[in-house]
């Protein structure tokens, strides 16, 4: 598989502006948390908003290594893009620039000032290991991680 033909793969399962959900897992302490999040994708880039005073928030600043699974479902099959790495908090103008290409959900349902709250926090997900099953097969790909850059 290319870099293209998985862009292609994942703008159909996962299509901008869909609002996929994610399974994040981060560490409170050594017991992992998992919780369902709303996926922004901005190509082969991946985001996450929350907010400051959260609990998720505190245990990426404790340790930033976190990993997320998201379903693609193509006619009744399952498969699924596992992408761990490290979260980065993603400040100023390119959260606004990073939140529109990616087509976010519109955070002023969360945090009355959307982006500009001082409650809002992104993250970016910097991958250092990415695997896929494309749905149907059962077989897991290793993946380029410099294809996520």
């Amino acid at each position: 598989m290319t870099k293209e033909e998985l862009l292609r793969m994942v703008d159909d399962l996962l299509p901008p502006g869909s609002n996929p959900t994610m399974f994040l897992a981060t560490w409170d302490g050594w017991v992992p948390r998992v919780r369902p999040m709303a996926l922004v994708r901005d190509g082969l880039r991946f985001y996450f908003g929350t907010g400051r005073d959260d609990a998720k928030t505190d245990q990426i600043a404790g340790h930033p290594q976190v990993e997320f699974v998201a379903l693609l479902r193509k006619e009744g099959i399952t498969g699924y893009l596992r992408v761990a790495g490290k979260a980065v908090e993603i400040t100023g103008p390119a959260t606004h620039e990073a939140w529109a290409r990616g087509k976010g959900y519109d955070m002023k349902e969360f945090y009355p000032r959307g982006l500009d709250d001082p409650q809002c926090i992104l993250f970016r997900v910097e991958p250092e290991s990415v695997q896929l099953i494309v749905p149907g097969e059962m077989i897991e790909t290793e993946l380029p991680t410099a294809w996520f850059a």
